[in-house]
């Protein structure tokens, strides 16, 4: 059974989704990240709230790697499948980062295609992932 997260969208993130409109440049989210920021360090039952003006997952010390899939759940809820296979982020897990990255400008020459950045952030209480686990990871994001 997967793990399911409902992820924050980053002040970045909403600022490129405004650029998107705005400007007619898209991205897609493609990568993932994982850490060790996202627990409470006096309590580790406890997941903190995720700080949507993070420019980088705090305490990185996965990633990045693809995201398996994409699904979308409703008109403004999208499903992204993330998996960690055995030798992907062992030890200590407490968030996880959706990574988006430039695809098309109107603009021709356009330095921002190719360029990523941290599009979301979902934290959980922490757990320690074993050589011997496989973890599926279902983020959801809300537009």
């Amino acid at each position: 059974m997967a793990q399911a997260l409902i992820a924050t969208i980053t002040d970045v993130g909403r600022s490129k989704l405004a650029d998107m409109l705005q400007m007619g440049r898209s991205f897609t989210i493609t990568e993932f990240v994982t850490g060790e920021g996202g627990h409470d360090p006096g309590d580790v039952q406890v997941a903190l709230t995720p700080d949507p003006s993070n420019t980088s997952l705090p305490k990185q010390s996965f990633g990045p790697k693809v995201v398996q899939s994409k699904t979308l759940i409703t008109p403004y809820c999208v499903e992204y499948l993330c998996f960690l296979d055995s030798l992907d982020a062992v030890g200590p897990l407490s968030n996880l980062g959706l990574i988006a990255r430039y695809t098309y400008s109107p603009i021709a020459g356009d330095p921002l295609i190719g360029q990523s950045f941290l599009f979301a952030i979902a934290n959980t209480p922490l757990v320690v992932k074993t050589d011997a686990e496989i973890r599926a990871i279902r983020v959801l994001v809300n537009y």
